[in-house]
């Protein structure tokens, strides 16, 4: 049996043995309040199963699941660069991540793979931890260094779209049952594991008395406010219109164009009504609307004039959207671009920020192709990873992305990662993972890889601000080694780490 030891900022493919950050021991430097994480992939394995365990150390232990890209969806194929994309398709990827104690499956190929997190505590003891993983007879050195720093609390905000649909669908449970709410928590508790701590939220319940009068409660969002806080999230978003066409400028709310008398009325019960919700709940600061998700060049005036409407009837609440760079300055206090976008425009987008708002970023299945970061499974793992360096290097205060587990209309997310993708009158083929970094496990949510990559960043990216507060100098000159823009990324998972624990090491000289 071979085996070889992968740094966790690349990835595992089942047909691939030899790796730039392949060694043949596990030696880890970690900060406490993060996780000491490695993958080890096996070959030439002549039984069924891997029987493994740990001396030293008490780990998370997962095998890792191949699953299936059909497809590189460039939306211009000749648009590609060194790691965009990092293979051509079809392929297996090592994405999925299933928890298991001691035994793991081995293909028919004689190949296996596992994924170890071992949690630091904030109260760790300083210091190095020796231990092994054993495989059958083989034995594989362990070193941990747990590091006199910690990782600080969340400043970024996180959102990343969770569909309770999906959940009731492909785990075969109904909403509102214990089964539900069992699935529900554990998916809940894997987004706070991320660093996750915003999340989109139910809207009003709304009961039509005719003659355009509504009574208006909020019981759905209370339940899940109520119930996400308890886990650990602190913000909340609701979108409150959308696009009939992207051709069109009309916005839709409840069957209603925005700019109707109908829909006046309806805005002029239901946002005092939220506003006083929010007010009560004490979420004036931790609750943002959003107005109509991305914004266009033909209903960029709509979008100005709803977002009035709201200023005029809920003064209080905060306003975001996600968008492309276009003619709605004004709208929204939280702007929210394209990465691809703000690195286009990114003089003009800071002149929002000059006057007073906050500016994040986002990704989908746009950018793809070129050079710019995305955490498509076709692309280099790194791509994910660099996303919050990318945050600290632009001081962009949140991220957003649309999708968790938004498979689509019959999708099995093992085996198709490019379903077809419908938004209002537009069609297009999802570039290869955009849908999801959950997998629908049996009965319980699977994480992946790419979601092991954002917790990382996240973390990277307080480290990088913790140190930029004593040391700017120092912390600028460490992320821009790796991360220099969107779209110039050292893709070296050696120089990754390199850089990554010369982080650690300047914090750590800052602290004695």
């Amino acid at each position: 049996m071979r085996y070889t030891c992968v740094d966790t900022a690349e990835f595992l493919y089942p047909d691939k043995q030899e790796y730039k950050s392949g060694t043949d021991s596990i030696r880890l430097l970690t900060p406490r309040g993060s996780f000491a994480s490695a993958q080890i992939l096996f070959s030439e394995v002549t039984a069924n199963t891997l029987n493994i365990r740990f001396e030293g150390f008490e780990p998370e232990v997962y095998e890792m699941v191949p699953v299936f890209v059909e497809e590189n969806h460039l939306l211009d194929k000749s648009n590609s660069s060194p790691h965009i994309p990092e293979r051509i398709a079809p392929f297996y990827v090592y994405d999925c991540l299933k928890p298991i104690k001691n035994n793991a499956a081995v293909d028919k190929n004689g190949v296996s793979a596992i994924y170890f997190s071992e949690k630091i505590p904030y109260d760790a003891e300083i210091g190095i931890r020796y231990g092994k993983l054993i495989v059958d007879d083989l034995e594989i050195p362990i070193e941990i260094e747990v590091s006199s720093v910690a990782v600080p609390d969340e400043s970024l905000v996180m959102i990343q779209g969770y569909n309770r649909d999906s959940v009731c669908k492909y785990h075969g449970v109904e909403y509102g049952t214990n089964a539900f709410e069992e699935l529900d928590t554990k998916y809940l508790k894997m987004l706070r594991r991320m660093r996750q701590n915003m999340l989109y939220c139910p809207g009003p319940n709304v009961k039509d008395l005719g003659n355009n009068q509504y009574e208006i409660s909020f019981t759905d969002m209370e339940m899940f406010i109520d119930k996400a806080m308890s886990l650990g999230f602190e913000r909340f978003n609701f979108g409150l219109g959308f696009r009939r066409s992207w051709q069109e400028s009309a916005i839709i709310i409840r069957d209603m164009e925005s700019m109707s008398y109908e829909c006046y009325c309806y805005l002029a019960q239901m946002l005092p009504a939220l506003e006083n919700f929010l007010k009560e709940k004490g979420l004036q600061d931790k609750f943002y609307l959003g107005v109509a998700d991305e914004p266009n060049q033909e209903n960029a005036t709509e979008h100005r004039a709803l977002s009035g409407l709201i200023r005029k009837f809920a003064p209080s609440i905060k306003l975001m959207d996600a968008m492309s760079f276009g003619p709605v300055h004004g709208s929204v206090d939280i702007w929210i671009f394209l990465s691809a976008e703000y690195q286009a425009h990114k003089n003009e987008i800071d002149t929002y920020r000059k006057y007073g708002d906050e500016i994040w970023f986002y990704d989908c299945n746009n950018p793809r192709g070129g050079k710019t970061i995305n955490r498509f499974l076709d692309y280099a793992l790194l791509a994910t990873r660099y996303h919050f360096w990318s945050a600290y290097r632009y001081d962009l205060k949140g991220y957003l992305h649309w999708a968790t587990n938004g498979y689509q209309s019959g999708q099995n997310p093992f085996t198709e990662s490019c379903p077809e993708h419908h938004n209002a009158d537009y069609v297009c083929h999802l570039p290869p993972g955009d849908t999801h970094i959950i997998y629908p496990g049996k009965n319980e949510p699977w994480m992946s890889v790419r979601l092991e990559a954002y917790r990382a960043s996240a973390e990277e990216y307080e480290l990088l601000r913790l140190l930029s507060k004593r040391d700017k100098e120092k912390a600028d000159e460490i992320c821009h080694l790796v991360c220099r823009e969107f779209d110039d990324v050292e893709y070296n998972p050696l120089s990754f780490r390199k850089a990554r624990n010369k982080l650690i090491r300047a914090l750590e000289a800052q602290i004695k």
